[in-house]
């Protein structure tokens, strides 16, 4: 048993085997701590903090009544393995400096399944004027060929915008050519030829920062955000601290103006 979301992350990423991908309850965040106080960085899609409300830089108070921990909130502690907990637990958090509470249900599984599952979850159309802008969260960059077909129909169903939003933040997984066949010119079919806007930071690493910059050298390709792990620097900068009051996404609102100025 781990400490760690991320530790549960990288054993589901590393692990073949199915009964070694350490299975836990879990309501869908990245947390990082900041000055002793853990904070949401990323709500996955279609989780059960999704759709307690939870947003980005929620700072994260108590469960039941206990000091919040990523696990063991969730799941009993060592040395007893988690096993599936299907109580509704009360969660309070501070948001701009106001404290609220609310319901969540975690769920059960290998953590890496709820960013493959997160991605399609992530898919929308936005109509400006009389174009369509599509968006796509790539939070799992999976090998797995069920995987890679449902991201080879999110594409087909995107192939008839007139641009493109993937975002890159807080992605994990590992790349594959199948993956870079869906945005480059090549001898492997169709592939998306309008322009993109890549949305990046800091938690941009490893195989999403390799496909960033392996994108971001065609020139319809426009990195948006701020830099990478790996320090890859975004062609249109727009930070987002995670202490920032904004109750929208600064970086998604700057990809989504840029290509609506295209038109």
């Amino acid at each position: 048993m781990f400490d760690s979301l991320a530790a549960y992350l990288q054993a589901a990423l590393t692990s073949r085997r199915s009964d070694r991908q350490q299975r836990l309850n879990h309501i869908g965040i990245a947390v990082v701590e900041v000055e002793g106080r853990r904070l949401v960085s990323a709500v996955l899609d279609n989780s059960p903090a999704f759709a307690a409300g939870l947003k980005r830089g929620d700072h994260l108070l108590t469960v039941n009544g206990e000091t919040y921990h990523p696990v063991y909130s969730f799941n009993t502690e060592p040395p007893s393995p988690p096993q599936p907990d299907n109580r509704v637990f009360q969660l309070a958090f501070a948001r701009r400096g106001e404290q609220q509470e609310v319901a969540v249900t975690p769920v059960f599984n290998n953590l890496f399944d709820s960013y493959r599952s997160a991605v399609e979850a992530s898919v929308q159309q936005f109509n400006v004027g009389n174009k369509v802008i599509g968006y796509v969260r790539l939070w799992g960059i999976s090998r797995n060929a069920n995987d890679l077909v449902v991201l080879q129909r999110i594409m087909a169903d995107l192939g008839t915008t007139s641009s493109l939003i993937v975002d890159l933040r807080n992605a994990a997984g590992y790349l594959d050519r199948e993956h870079l066949t869906l945005f480059l010119p090549g001898d492997f079919g169709d592939y998306y030829s309008s322009p993109l806007a890549l949305i990046i930071d800091r938690s941009t690493s490893g195989s999403a920062e390799a496909f960033a910059r392996e994108l971001s050298r065609l020139e319809r390709v426009t990195s948006v955000g701020s830099a990478t792990a790996g320090g890859l620097q975004p062609e249109l900068p727009t930070d987002w601290p995670l202490d920032s009051t904004s109750a929208n996404d600064p970086q998604f609102e700057a990809a989504l103006g840029f290509l609506a100025g295209l038109f």
